[in-house]
């Protein structure tokens, strides 16, 4: 014991000088449930002094048991006694069980049968030195990449060269309670227990580390002899009369155009940049779930789907997952993007590039779909971006199905892993690319990205962009979904060329579903709060005692009527949150004898948009509800659940709610009870009844209802159109699209905010889609629209539900569009 004792003051010395290690999960004993009243006992895979050292501070730390080193002859195995799961060989890289600690693990086994009301807990720990995987075929990945337990001179090389990258992960409690509760014999529960925990290190390892680092000029070579992209090669001979030898070329061409070419220094170097990036620009990046997808590593393929707010989405989420102990995942990149200096940095980085579209170029698309399909075959984390570009009006834009697809082709034809898809929502406070995408909606060519882009960023740096958001929502289990959904899925496994009839509508419908779980995981911040209220109101401008008692109506509804549970609200209070705000620039105080009134100027107002429109699904709801009583002083439960009913499918469309529709009414339920709550509205049995005029509460429910106005108008415009339409002529789709666009556009400028929606043909087409779905509106055999007459009464619905100037408005400019439209015809 002196010995060991000695030889552990000597390995703490340079410990001390060189290591500096981080603790995963930051607080292990809240995030893990790890209970400090029980005995708790922990495991390392191999026996290793530094790492026992390491384990003894952070438990210091964490104020848990001291790890202790126990004799193989003691009777009592002592509260934080350390066991060993194997012992290290020549060079380190032994595998054999320590005798030694099996006969501990059998002691303990046989210590929870005896005490079967003790709670006995077996912390796993993984120290990790570095996150190089090292190369395939590399002798130099023996000395210096990560190893729990090594030689002295190979520990000496860590400590010199991966010190100061090191982490010590602390996993989840083995509950021993659970494993004697199938009352096998001792011989069996202990060989199980052992393999086990192996078997838990093992993965452990891989989701932090990932597979060997392959070849680039190697994985080209796989791609290219690959049967499928053989046979694609044979078919571009045949179609394009070319040799085999330039059709192969062609192969290779595009094999080296798509391929990542990742570097482990490269991620290490983007690493320290972005550290002092984020601690620059951003006052904290608030993540949520991570510890979720730590499990999820060890035991699936997972492919990442962030939504796309900026380009920092790119950057943020592979940061994020390799400072949280997970290997960064190859991210699927627009081709715009591989530009110098940013295309070889982000392909070092993992990124690999794909055109924005495929062109029916099938050599290119086999290519493609082979590389993705080699990569999941191989455990490589993915992540791409469903809706292909980024959003320009804050809202989830229509998801793009082609990755989607592949990454299901490349289920049934057969991964090693059960595949698990985790959709990431990303939120701002503020953004870099505001002010571009406003100018693009409004007719701007979008700025090819360059160097020079690179460069005009410095003046942006220098301001501030609060905090950012990152939730990891509920994830979707891709094999189980599809034993739900298509149980025969099992039969096309194996075939790489399995395209059943299936496939497409279903791959559309998960592609909703991705989505609606993003919409699901929001972070609410105190920009989009404010924003939502502010552009409520007729002048963009609200006394700050009535933003306050807004914002607690919206934190109340939040908090009572939640959207998701997997929605997250701000803690701070509402005086804090208008703080905020203002310290981001985004509001200004102007100062009034009878109080404070909070406004903004008329570019920061269009820009406030964006941000009203990232939480825009989370209150339309109650918005809807208010706007209901905006015309009418009381109506039936019964019939306001009916009327909203009627919009819901446009909703769900729209804003990608997760609600069906009996969900819809529950929530819609649990809103009107927060409305009466804060005396917005009067129950008498099924009686609903607006505040009085004189109350406060009128007041708090008309500037709600004005959360839904840019809504109702938009659909009102589209079905104003087709209604003065029917009987006259039919309008093809492209036409109605586009005339409901310019009109929207008019009104915008005319009458309101020149809003981003106004601009966005996603939403029109949505509404259309919707229309047609519903058959309010049919395809005539010339492609023109057929509209059901019906659709009166659903115009009548929701011009009602807007105040009588906004109504007018709408009238008159569809009148004046449609006399300036027949004029043209």
């Amino acid at each position: 014991m002196f010995l060991n004792h000695l030889y552990q003051q000597i390995v703490s010395i340079p410990l001390k000088l060189l290591v500096s290690s981080k603790l995963l999960p930051e607080n292990p004993v809240k995030d893990l449930e790890i209970d400090t009243d029980a005995p708790i006992y922990y495991v390392i895979q191999r026996r290793s002094t530094s790492s026992f050292l390491m384990l003894k501070e952070k438990a210091k730390q964490l104020k848990l048991p001291e790890p202790k080193i126990v004799s193989g002859t003691s009777e009592e195995i002592p509260n934080g006694a350390v066991l060993f799961l194997q012992n290290k060989n020549l060079l380190g890289l032994g595998v054999n069980l320590v005798e030694k600690y099996q006969r501990l693990l059998e002691r303990l086994l046989d210590t929870q049968k005896q005490t079967p009301e003790k709670h006995h807990q077996l912390v796993p720990v993984s120290i990790y030195w570095g996150r190089n995987p090292g190369k395939e075929n590399s002798l130099l990945r023996l000395l210096f990449t990560d190893t729990e337990s090594s030689t002295p001179l190979r520990k000496f090389f860590l400590f010199l060269f991966q010190g100061r990258n090191s982490f010590v992960r602390i996993a989840k409690p083995v509950d021993m309670q659970q494993v004697v509760a199938s009352g096998a014999s001792e011989k069996m529960l202990l060989t199980k227990l052992t393999r086990t925990l192996r078997v838990h290190f093992h993965r452990h390892r891989q989701a932090a580390m990932g597979p060997l680092i392959s070849n680039r000029r190697q994985l080209i070579t796989n791609l290219v002899v690959s049967d499928n992209v053989r046979r694609a090669i044979e078919r571009e001979t045949k179609s394009k009369n070319i040799s085999v030898k330039k059709a192969r070329k062609l192969a290779e061409k595009y094999a080296d155009e798509i391929a990542s070419a990742y570097s482990y220094k490269t991620v290490r170097i983007l690493e320290s940049a972005l550290t002092h990036l984020w601690n620059r620009i951003y006052d904290g990046v608030q993540v949520r779930n991570v510890e979720m997808v730590r499990e999820l590593a060890t035991t699936h393929e997972i492919i990442y789907l962030p939504c796309h707010r900026s380009h920092i989405d790119y950057l943020l989420l592979s940061y994020t997952l390799y400072h949280e102990g997970l290997v960064p995942p190859h991210i699927a990149a627009g081709i715009n993007l591989n530009f110098w200096p940013a295309g070889p940095i982000l392909r070092r980085g993992g990124a690999f590039f794909l055109r924005r579209s495929f062109g029916g170029n099938k050599l290119y698309t086999a290519v493609f779909n082979e590389y993705i399909f080699q990569l999941m075959d191989r455990g490589i984390p993915l992540e791409f971006f469903p809706e292909g570009g980024r959003s320009r009006t804050g809202r989830l834009l229509p998801p793009k199905t082609g990755l989607l697809a592949m990454t299901l082709q490349s289920l049934l034809r057969g991964t090693r892993k059960p595949v698990a898809i985790v959709p990431v929502y990303i939120g701002y406070e503020r953004m870099f690319e505001g002010k571009s995408y406003l100018n693009e909606l409004r007719g701007a060519e979008k700025k090819k990205e360059s160097f020079g882009q690179l460069l005009g960023i410095r003046k942006t740096l220098k301001q501030a962009f609060g905090k950012v958001y990152l939730n990891f929502a509920e994830p979707l289990f891709l094999n189980q979904y599809l034993d739900e959904k298509q149980p025969d899925w099992h039969q096309y496994k194996g075939d790489a060329n399995a395209k059943p009839g299936w496939l497409t509508p279903q791959v559309s419908d998960l592609a909703n579903t991705l989505m609606e779980k993003i919409n699901a995981s929001v972070t609410l911040n105190s920009v989009s709060l404010v924003a939502l209220i502010l552009l409520s109101t007729e002048r963009v401008a609200i006394g700050r005692k009535e933003l306050e008692s807004q914002l607690e109506l919206l934190l109340t509804l939040g908090k009572k009527a939640p959207f998701s549970n997997a929605t997250y609200l701000p803690k701070s209070q509402p005086p804090a949150l208008i703080g905020q705000a203002e310290k981001l620039g985004t509001i200004f105080r102007v100062a009034n004898p009878m109080g404070e009134i909070i406004t903004t100027d008329e570019q920061t107002a269009v820009l406030l948009t964006y941000y009203r429109n990232n939480i825009l699904h989370i209150y339309i709801t109650s918005a809807l509800i208010a706007s209901c009583f905006l015309n009418r002083q009381s109506m039936t439960q019964t019939d306001l659940v009916g009327e909203l009913s009627k919009l819901f499918p446009f909703l769900k469309k729209e804003l990608f709610i997760h609600w069906d529709e009996q969900k819809f009414e529950q929530h819609i339920e649990k809103n009107i009870d927060v409305l009466v709550e804060r005396s917005m509205l009067f129950r008498e049995d099924e009686m609903l009844t607006r505040a009085p005029e004189s109350d406060s509460g009128f007041d708090q429910l008309f500037t709600h209802a004005q959360i839904a106005r840019p809504t109702l108008l938009r659909y009102g415009i589209i079905l104003t159109l087709l209604s003065t339409q029917a009987g006259r002529e039919n309008l093809s789709r492209q036409e109605l699209e586009k005339r409901s666009q310019h009109l929207a556009q008019r009104i915008a400028a005319l009458y309101s905010l020149n809003a981003p929606e106004a601009f966005d043909k996603n939403l029109f087409r949505n509404t259309v889609n919707v229309l047609r779905e519903g058959e309010l509106i049919k395809v005539a055999e010339n492609n023109n629209f057929i509209i059901n007459p019906d659709l009166i009464d659903l115009q009548d619905l929701i011009l009602n539900k807007v105040n009588i100037h906004s109504k007018h408005i709408m009238q008159k400019t569809a009148a004046w569009a449609n006399e300036y439209w027949g004029k043209k015809s």
